[in-house]
Formats: C-alpha cells, sequence, structure tokens
C-alpha cells in the first residue's frame, strides 16, 4: 500500500508508506496522492492535510528505477500531476519533515503550504550528483520559495542542509527537536483547523493568485520555458545520468563527461 489516509477530526494525516525504499516517489505513489486530495476536495469536514513518511524518512526523492527507465516519462507525468495537485489544493497542508527531504522529496514539500522539519532533517535536491535538470516548474518554486542565491546553492551544489540550516534558508518553516516534531506539527495543524473555514481557504487562494503573478508562467514564455524542458530531456537521456546512478550504487564519486 502507497499510502495511508489517518482521519484526525478535521486534521486528515496522509503518510507515504514505503518504508523498505525509503518513501521513494513511484507512479503508484504519485497517483495515490493525487486521488486521495481529489477525495477531500469536497468535504467541508476536513481543514487541514498533514503529509508525512512512514518510518524515520520522510521521503528519499524519486524512485530511481523509475526516473532512469524506459518508464520516465511516465513518471515524470505522474509525478508533476501530484505537485499541482498539492500546490493547488484548497485545504491547507503542511509537510511533516522527519529524516530526509531529498530530490523529489524536497519538491513535494516544497508545494505544501508549510514544511516542519527535525533539527537534524536532511534536506536538498542532489540533481547535478546524478546528472538531472529540474523541470521550470519546480525552479520556479524553489525561487520564489527560498530566493534566487538559496536556489542556485540548492541546485549547482546539491548540498545537504540541516534542518536548522534550511529554516534559516527559508526552506523550511520551523524545524523543531526530533521528539517534538509531531507536536509542533500538530499545534500548527490545529491552530489552522480551529480558524475560520472560508477565511482560511481564501487567504490560501488569494496568496495562490499572488504567487502565480510574480512567477514567469510557462504560459508567459513558452519558447524560453521550451528551451529548459529540451535541458531536462537530453540529461534524462545522457550517459552522465547512467554514470552517476552507478556512482550511487557503487558509492563512490561520479565521473561526469558531460554527454
Amino acid at each position: 500500500m502507497p499510502l495511508v489516509e489517518t482521519e484526525g477530526g478535521s486534521i486528515v494525516t496522509l503518510t507515504l508508506n514505503r518504508p523498505e525504499s525509503r518513501n521513494a516517489l513511484s507512479i503508484e505513489m504519485c497517483d495515490s496522492i493525487v486521488d486521495a486530495l481529489a477525495s477531500l476536495e469536497t468535504r467541508s469536514d476536513v481543514r487541514v492535510v498533514i503529509l508525512r513518511g512512514r518510518g524515520n524518512v520522510f521521503c528519499s526523492g524519486a524512485d530511481l528505477a523509475a526516473v532512469s527507465g524506459p518508464g520516465a516519462a511516465s513518471f515524470l507525468a505522474a509525478f508533476e500531476r501530484m505537485l499541482e495537485a498539492v500546490a493547488h489544493h484548497p485545504v491547507p497542508t503542511i509537510a511533516c519533515v522527519q529524516g530526509a527531504a531529498l530530490g523529489g522529496g524536497l519538491q513535494l514539500a516544497t508545494v505544501c503550504d508549510f514544511r516542519i522539519g527535525a533539527h537534524d532533517a536532511k534536506i536538498g535536491i542532489p540533481s547535478t550528483r546524478l546528472g538531472i535538470v529540474v523541470n521550470f516548474e519546480n525552479v520556479e518554486r524553489l525561487v520564489l520559495l527560498a530566493g534566487i542565491a538559496v536556489a542556485k546553492e540548492v541546485l549547482m551544489t546539491a548540498r545537504v542542509f540541516s534542518g536548522v540550516e534550511a529554516e534559516r534558508a527559508g526552506l523550511l518553516t520551523r524545524c523543531a527537536s526530533e521528539g517534538e516534531l509531531d507536536s509542533v506539527t500538530n499545534e500548527l495543524a490545529e491552530r489552522i483547523a480551529r480558524a475560520a473555514p472560508l477565511s482560511v481557504r481564501g487567504a490560501k487562494r488569494a496568496i495562490e493568485v499572488v504567487v502565480d503573478r510574480l512567477g514567469a508562467g510557462r504560459s508567459r514564455d513558452p519558447e524560453a520555458v521550451a528551451g529548459v524542458d529540451d535541458l531536462v530531456a537530453e540529461a534524462y537521456a545522457s550517459d552522465d545520468l547512467q554514470e552517476g546512478l552507478r556512482a550511487m550504487g557503487e558509492k563512490r564519486a561520479p565521473r561526469f563527461s558531460g554527454r
């Protein structure tokens, strides 16, 4: 089962349930999140959705077998559908980040309204260690969340931030000790759940419209965005991606050729 949904009155928790693979995102996992969120949209009793991972990891990123194989395009489409579903869900969302939120895991946390992480969490997008190019929408989200300088550090250096560092950089809303992570997350969820629901949903939608106007948007300059899409596709078809995956499996530094 890729996803567990837990009712808690007006608060619903969606738990990524692939602990054996550090909650890596598969097509099935992405689709199950989309379906779960769709089922909650029309429920007036649901005020907050918490996303978390089962075990000691939030999400280690994409299932690399899916990304590197012939089904990569299908996975990327499912992944983006999931991110859009979270980003545009009318109910506020909170990512409870225990352990690692890496690659697609951080991108999932980024589209949530709030991100509460443990002090010792591992936060980053190691795309340049693998030879992957992050697509336009997710780069834009990262820039709007944390700023240009932080986005460049995250994407170009593959630096992994601690929870404390991520909070300072703007990648996390707040961080807490491991023992207090659940209570801090629940306190925030309960505060939102007690607020006037129409006001909360209205505020979320208004902020979403502002953010959309601040961003460049795919439709505003389709030619430029298409150029980024070409770079993404080139990277996924590259020898460097295969070398990055081999190096990760062999626990060594990759030897990239630029091809």
